[in-house]
């Protein structure tokens, strides 16, 4: 019920607060970008993509992010295959 609700909400606050002192004032992680730019520019994360879509290769950059890709093993080749995926904007990597 409503307690279990805000024992939850109370034990999140708790987690967020330890994980802001493991991290020792280190930078937090880049917030997730609402729209995808086609600038091409270093704060561009979605640069890659957007070279393919200067080359015809892909047609509705936006669509990527709804893409769900399993990589099946992460050893050389498949860690490396993750990343790209993950640079280019892929919605999910399993």
């Amino acid at each position: 019920g409503m307690a279990e609700v805000l024992r939850l909400q109370r034990r999140l606050r708790e987690l967020e607060e330890e994980l802001a002192r493991e991290r020792g004032g280190r930078r937090a992680p880049r917030a997730r970008i609402e729209a995808m730019s086609a600038e091409v520019t270093d704060t561009n994360p979605y640069s890659r993509l957007m070279a393919l879509k200067r080359m015809g290769i892909v047609k509705d950059y936006e669509k990527i992010r709804t893409f769900t890709v399993a990589v099946v093993g992460v050893g050389g080749v498949g860690s490396v295959t993750a990343e790209m995926l993950t640079r280019c904007g892929i919605g999910k990597v399993m």
